[in-house]
């Protein structure tokens, strides 16, 4: 083993003296012309087996790399637009809230005015009976309460109302007497400083001239039970 060894290397030396004596044999130019051969060999094998290959890795890392930060960048512009839409409907969606409410409180003063001058429904009953006491010949021949009617209002837009806000309280009295005691009694009515909505009058007269009134007003209220008057 040791002297085929030895052989080999003999073998070796002698093809490199060789190969040098044939190169040192040869002119100036051609020597520089294999050496420079022999280097464009070496560097043909080292680029093919290295630096090409690794150049195409790199530049296959570095679109990644690049096709990576576009999408990440795409993805940031989106998260920023998204963030600004929904800034944007938060504060219309804010705006359209504080007109929503600013509408319900003209509506509740508007309300507010028109209840002021009309009587309470629980001050039917009462005024009806002073009136009638001014009235000492006229005689009350019934007094009903009618059932109570939600308003409908007009919704507003993006606002839904859970329930009534307010009720029509009616009330149907029947008074019997002369005509000028009736009329009197229509028009003090009338003359209220608070007022009362006439719905409808009915006069009937018998066979001895005595005339029946029978008077439908109303007023409004948030109260939704009924007046409970018995007829």
């Amino acid at each position: 083993m040791m002297g085929s060894l030895q052989s080999q290397v003999s073998l070796a030396k002698a093809r490199w003296r060789r190969g040098r004596r044939l190169f040192d044999s040869r002119l100036l130019n051609e020597r520089r012309l294999l050496i420079v051969a022999a280097a464009a060999f070496c560097w043909f094998v080292l680029d093919s087996l290295l630096v090409t290959p690794s150049y195409a890795s790199f530049h296959a890392v570095d679109l990644r790399n690049k096709a990576s930060s576009m999408a990440l960048d795409a993805m940031r512009a989106e998260m920023e637009r998204t963030k600004h839409d929904l800034a944007l409907k938060e504060s219309e969606a804010v705006l359209e809230l504080a007109r929503v409410r600013e509408r319900i409180e003209h509506s509740k003063q508007a309300l507010a005015q028109q209840q002021a001058m009309l009587v309470p429904a629980r001050e039917m009953r009462t005024l009806m009976d002073g009136l009638l006491a001014q009235n000492g010949r006229l005689q009350l021949t019934s007094m009903r309460t009618m059932p109570p009617e939600e308003v409908k209002f007009t919704p507003m837009p993006g606002l839904a109302i859970s329930q009534a806000l307010l009720y029509r309280q009616g009330l149907e009295v029947a008074v019997s007497g002369s005509f000028m005691e009736g009329l009197t009694w229509l028009r003090s009515i009338e003359a209220l400083p608070r007022k009362l909505l006439w719905d409808g009058l009915t006069m009937k007269v018998d066979d001895r001239g005595v005339v029946t009134l029978i008077l439908k007003v109303h007023t409004y209220s948030p109260d939704r039970d009924p007046l409970e008057i018995q007829p």
